[in-house]
């Protein structure tokens, strides 16, 4: 998942929303006697890639020390929800973990180095085991959790970070558009099968990478069916489709994308190769420009200008944007 960081003034933000707030009370217990949190959800669905016992201990282990140090009651206060959030992080410190770029929980769980959607999948399941109102939310390739007031005000609690950051944080760091967020695609606080949906995304990214995309098409599929609004997963289900040669599907998909979330440079790229395969050199500069000015530190849309230059009989400027595009990939090896 992308993090940007910068350093800003912190200051505890609390904002008036609409959303649901989780009842209090520990949730149903699974066939095995577990609670039936949203980490134990995501193992389950982990399953054919080696999902053990010790993967569902771990979980097991994160509540157990959470529900012996945390005080569960009703109307927390601002310090008090600190408490919780920072307890929450030296359990998962003194468990061993610790940031990093990992798209399956198990395989976190395993490495000890998880990234934010697993963070968020521990904390959430913490909060539905012991009653705490604690939510996910999603913004571009990042997710982090708010803790819940009874006013329905909150906090947003950076788990990869253990910070609290407002809303303009995120907004601004990861340039979110304003219409993306009035259409419900980020800053959004996730209900429980959207959520699922981010799981569903995450292994058909884990399968993406792994070359497998027609294994990948029916979790991308999944993800958009529960979560609606979810770019990331028509962009990948559309990346796919064109490493498939399914290129009409693919365009529609990435339109989609693109139409939720203008301002992923993956989406736009992918665009570009879709319209220069079909010779429409015209929207295929339209996307890779916008791509670069999206992205300028990703070499391969100034070669692909390069050979729309070429294409036109303009060998003086595929020159220049094909040494362009040597320079970046020297500079940011992308």
């Amino acid at each position: 998942m992308r993090k940007t960081v910068m350093v800003i003034v912190l200051f505890v933000a609390l904002a008036v929303v609409h959303a649901h707030v989780p009842l209090s009370g520990a949730p149903p217990a699974r066939p095995d006697g577990r609670p039936a949190t949203i980490a134990h959800d995501f193992l389950d669905m982990e399953k054919e890639f080696g999902v053990s016992e010790a993967h569902y201990r771990a979980v097991d282990r994160i509540i157990e020390r959470a529900a012996a140090g945390i005080r569960v009651r009703k109307g927390h206060t601002t310090d008090e929800a600190l408490v919780v959030l920072r307890t929450l992080d030296s359990i998962m410190k003194n468990e061993g973990y610790r940031f990093g770029r990992n798209l399956l929980l198990s395989r976190g769980l395993e490495k000890r180095t998880i990234d934010c959607d697993n963070y968020c999948a521990l904390y959430t399941a913490v909060a539905e085991a012991l009653g705490l109102p604690i939510l996910p939310v999603y913004a571009p390739n990042h997710s982090f959790v708010r803790f819940f007031f009874d006013d329905g005000t909150y906090l947003n609690w950076e788990t990869t970070q253990a910070l609290v950051r407002p809303d303009t944080y995120y907004i601004e760091t990861l340039r979110i558009p304003v219409e993306s967020i009035r259409a419900g695609v980020y800053m959004k606080t996730l209900s429980r099968k959207e959520f699922i949906a981010v799981e569903y995304n995450n292994i058909g990214a884990h399968l993406m990478t792994a070359g497998k995309y027609a294994a990948a098409l029916p979790r991308f599929s999944a993800a958009v069916e529960l979560y609606p609004a979810f770019s990331s997963a028509f962009h990948n289900r559309g990346s796919s489709l064109y490493a498939l040669g399914r290129h009409d599907e693919a365009l529609a998909d990435l339109q989609k994308a693109n139409g939720l979330d203008p301002s992923r440079a993956g989406t736009h790229n992918t665009l570009g190769d879709i319209y220069l395969d079909r010779k429409d050199l015209d929207r295929a500069l339209a996307e890779f420009t916008a791509s670069i000015e999206l992205d300028p530190t990703n070499y391969v849309p100034y070669n692909s200008i390069a050979i729309i230059m070429k294409m036109r009989g303009e060998e003086g400027k595929s020159r220049i944007w094909s040494e362009k595009s040597r320079r970046v990939r020297e500079r940011h090896g992308k």
